[in-house]
């Protein structure tokens, strides 16, 4: 499979984890704990593996900054934590930046 494949799962893998703490309530609520250990034991996994053809720096950077953006969006559309031009804007920015990255490679 494609290294780029697998970072994408594996930031799905990591959003996903991370909807699940949100659904824990502070850990309180007990079976969304098993969804944020799977999430976060598969994304760790398939992140490793990119690791055997694409470079560090870009593979982290893509990971966070993709995960930080689609859990921005998520939390919005979900939570109805709101979406303003501030936070667009630093999504941009981090787009941006994993752009500069990648140019780089």
């Amino acid at each position: 499979m494609s290294a780029y494949l697998l970072l994408a799962a594996a930031i799905v893998s990591e959003v996903f984890a991370e909807a699940m703490m949100k659904l824990s309530n502070g850990f309180e609520k007990k079976v969304p704990i098993i969804g944020i250990a799977i999430g976060y034991l598969i994304a760790f996994y398939l992140m490793a593996q990119t690791l055997n053809e694409l470079p560090l720096g870009f593979v982290y950077a893509v990971w966070t900054g993709a995960g930080v953006a689609l859990t921005a969006i998520i939390g919005a559309i979900v939570w109805d934590e709101g979406f303003n031009a501030k936070k667009a804007i630093g999504i941009a920015a981090i787009i941006v930046g994993v752009v500069f990255l990648k140019i780089g490679v």
